[in-house]
């Protein structure tokens, strides 16, 4: 059995969680259909939120959950947010101080993950938006679902708590199904696009 064989053979749960993923993440790349890398990169609301942002945290997301589907913890070990260099005491007072808004300042932490480097242009995000997609298909063709991991200490996680790979597959559909929707939002405000309807 060649690979083609072997990827039309994959039914059941694993056959459905790719394909609703890549169904998602369909609906992302859409919304960047026909722009100018100018368009990809303008903020047309109140958000902060770009088509290309957006592509660039989804990939990231992805790649880091999908890691941790199979290393654990270890896997956000470069990720400031779960490392012990932040403050959350420090953040949620500066939130307290601000009506909620715990970037501000930008003193105690200043959020990244959707800042753009020059060299990420639309097509380096769709590219690498597929290279993340092809490891994720590896990763549930053949993990076993039910293999979990706990997850790192974070104020946003409940304590002691594992997820699954099936779990993390569940949160990457969420993740990327809702900044589907906001790409789509700030398309329709760009050029009266709408992708979904």
């Amino acid at each position: 059995m060649n690979a083609t064989d072997e990827k039309q053979a994959l039914t059941g749960e694993r056959a459905e969680l790719i394909a609703t993923l890549e169904r998602h993440r369909g609906f992302l790349l859409q919304t960047a259909d026909g722009l100018t890398e100018e368009q990809a990169r303008t903020r047309s609301t109140v958000s902060a939120l770009t088509i290309a942002s957006l592509l660039k945290h989804v990939a990231d997301t992805e790649e880091q959950w999908f890691r941790f589907a199979v290393e654990g913890a270890a896997a956000f070990g470069d990720v400031e947010v779960y490392n012990d260099s932040v403050d959350w005491d420090a953040v949620d007072a500066e939130a307290g101080a601000n009506g909620g808004d715990w970037s501000a300042s930008g003193e105690e932490w200043v959020d990244t993950r959707f800042v753009l480097a020059d060299h990420e242009t639309l097509e380096y995000l769709r590219a690498r938006l597929e290279q993340v997609a092809a490891r994720t298909e590896e990763v549930l063709r053949t993990a076993d679902l039910d293999s979990s991991h706990a997850l790192p200490v974070a104020p946003w996680f409940e304590p002691n708590t594992s997820w699954s790979v099936r779990r993390v597959a569940i949160h990457m559909l969420a993740e990327t199904s809702q900044h589907a929707g906001h790409a789509d939002i700030i398309r329709e405000a760009i050029d009266g696009a709408r992708t979904m309807g």
